[in-house]
Parts: structure tokens; C-alpha cells; sequence
């Protein structure tokens, strides 16, 4: 039962990080055409077109912040993870344990500020392109939420593949991704 609900919140988690993928993906490319009529506006027409600045400041934390907590899924983001690797299977698996619980708590404070410029932000204008500047926080939000999502998720893995860990050599997180296929 443990290991069925881990495997389905960790399935609904591969199905969340493509859509953050994408999203980052998405204004990967706006931000390119963006640019491009930024420079062709100042270098050919002589007259710089200044919403590009702003909107390239939301295209850059769609980005960052929801690839960011999209990585954490998959372990794609930078960790150092040389002195737990060579520990033994159970006490580097205690350690992943520990440090995952850090990185909730970090993800839930990272929403809940994230949360807070929101809401403080909102009734602020982005000048030239006048949506609310608390727009930008938003993905910062979803990021915040997003890591402590994954960070849970990898936290039942860890518990549910508890036999895995203790009969292997080493530990990995790759060696839990075959419990919940």
C-alpha cells in the first residue's frame, strides 16, 4: 500500500515536471524572438523597444524557478554528493533522508515567501507592459512548492525502498527508481 501511493504521487510528480519543463521551455523560446526584435529595434529601426526588458524579466524566472523544482524530481540539480556516496547503503540513505527534509522545509519557506510577494506586490503595475508585478513572483511560488513536493516524494521512496537500500552496495537514488515503476 505504502509503496503503491509513493509510486502514484511519484508518477503524478514525472507528469507535473514535464509540464514545468515545458513552461520553461516555452518562454526559453519567447525570450529568443523577444531579444531579437530588441536588438533589431535598437541597431536597425533606431528606436529601442523598452517592453522587452520587462518581459524578459518574467520570461527569465519562468525559466528558473520552475526548471529548478522540475530537477529536483529527476536529481538533475546541483548537489554535492561525494561524502554520502561513500558512506554505506543505510547511513547514505539516512543522509538523503536529512537532506531532503531540509530542502521541504526549504521549498515550503520558499513558497510561502513567495506567496507573501505576491500578494504584496499585486496591486503594483509593471511599468510599460501594466500587468501586476506580482506576476514575477508567481513561478518563485510554484518553484517553492514544487521542491518540497519532490523533496517528499523522494522521502517515501527512501522509507518504502528501506529493503532495497539495505540488500544493495551502495546507495543511489537511481536504485529506488525501480520500486515505483
Amino acid at each position: 500500500m505504502f509503496s503503491q501511493l509513493t509510486g502514484m504521487l511519484d508518477r503524478l510528480g514525472g507528469r507535473l515536471a514535464k509540464i514545468l519543463n515545458l513552461i520553461g521551455g516555452i518562454a526559453l523560446v519567447a525570450l529568443i524572438p523577444a531579444f531579437a526584435w530588441l536588438v533589431f529595434g535598437r541597431y536597425v529601426l533606431n528606436e529601442t523597444p523598452t517592453w522587452v526588458e520587462q518581459l524578459s524579466l518574467i520570461l527569465i524566472v519562468l525559466i528558473t524557478f520552475p526548471v529548478a523544482a522540475a530537477c529536483i524530481r529527476d536529481n538533475s540539480h546541483l548537489s554535492v554528493s561525494f561524502f554520502r556516496d561513500a558512506l554505506p547503503p543505510k547511513a547514505a540513505a539516512v543522509m538523503a533522508l536529512i537532506s531532503y527534509a531540509a530542502m521541504v522545509v526549504f521549498g515550503y519557506y520558499m513558497f510561502i515567501g513567495g506567496y507573501d510577494l505576491v500578494v504584496f506586490n499585486w496591486a503594483k503595475k509593471m511599468p510599460i507592459i501594466h500587468i501586476p508585478d506580482g506576476m514575477r513572483s508567481i513561478p518563485m511560488m510554484v518553484c517553492g512548492a514544487g521542491i518540497a513536493f519532490y523533496s517528499v516524494v523522494h522521502i517515501l521512496k527512501i522509507l518504502s525502498g528501506w529493503n532495497t537500500i539495505a540488500q544493495s552496495r551502495f546507495y543511489s537514488d537511481e536504485l529506488l527508481d525501480k520500486d515505483t515503476e
